[in-house]
């Protein structure tokens, strides 16, 4: 917290300049399972926009610019999030899968319940609110001392940055572990990628997509429209790495590995799978 300190030390004018808040991403994916994922998240603010997504997009970004490769080793599709600082619309970039990044458009706002509660923590001083938002009852930590509105994921509205939160139930937990001044000449050449080739779409057409996947999860490539060149094979997510008449028999185990994902942070938006 080191870098955090040095930032709230500065002059004021170092708020009105690029920042950059890593979070600490902490959740139970699986509802089932006592299994734990960890990553980190950023949460970019800028005079124009803020931006929420996974460090392997700030990883590649890298890679690009030190070697003009796209795609280093481990790298992965995520959703991310993306809004404009004087607007109240949220644009969702979900990846589900297949060849497309789909945008949804939509205002997130949470009805917080700010309380008395003071903590310190790292030398900040961290006031304890409430909210209930998609599905969960949701416990945040902001401090004043860095006047954000802004926090993890689509979280905002308190008047100051959100350090901590975690929901009622513990599947999810975020904590900023470090700031940083976001360099003037930084691109987010990944995100920037995926934004221009996404498709406008609502929530219902997204869940049914979801649903299509999951009765046939190879579809992109089995209908042509994801080639993959001969003598060429499929990487997973996982690792897992097939052949294109190895897709077939593999669909029973990947159908199991969507289903597992059944706890996303807006519970109210989980797909019920067969």
């Amino acid at each position: 917290m080191k870098i955090l300190v040095f930032l709230l030390l500065g002059t004021l004018s170092c708020f009105s300049q690029n920042n950059r808040f890593i979070y600490e991403v902490k959740c139970k994916k699986d509802s089932t399972s006592k299994n734990i994922t960890k990553e980190n998240y950023y949460l970019d603010i800028t005079k124009e926009d803020i931006a929420y997504y996974n460090r392997i997009y700030y990883i590649n970004d890298s890679v690009f610019t030190a070697s003009n490769q796209y795609g280093g080793k481990g790298y992965r599709l995520t959703s991310f999030l993306i809004k404009k600082t004087h607007d109240d619309i949220y644009q969702n970039y979900e990846y589900i899968g297949d060849v497309n990044f789909y945008r949804i458009s939509e205002e997130s706002k949470q009805q917080w319940i700010i309380t008395d509660s003071i903590k310190i923590k790292d030398k900040f001083t961290l006031q304890k609110a409430t909210t209930a938002f998609g599905g969960r009852n949701w416990i945040a930590w902001f401090t004043k001392d860095i006047p954000f509105a802004y926090g993890p994921y689509k979280f905002n509205g308190l008047p100051g940055l959100i350090m901590e939160l975690y929901d009622t139930k513990n599947n999810y937990y975020f904590n900023i572990i470090k700031s940083e001044k976001i360099p003037i000449n930084y691109k987010r050449i990944s995100l920037e990628n995926a934004i221009s080739n996404s498709v406008f779409i609502d929530q219902k057409k997204l869940n049914k997509l979801k649903m299509e996947l999951y009765e046939s999860p190879f579809k992109y490539v089995l209908n042509g429209k994801l080639s993959i060149p001969e003598g060429k094979k499929l990487q997973l997510d996982d690792g897992t790495i097939l052949t294109k008449e190895e897709l077939k028999p593999a669909e029973k185990n990947e159908r199991k590995k969507i289903k597992s994902f059944n706890n996303p942070i807006e519970l109210d938006k989980a797909v019920k799978y067969p």
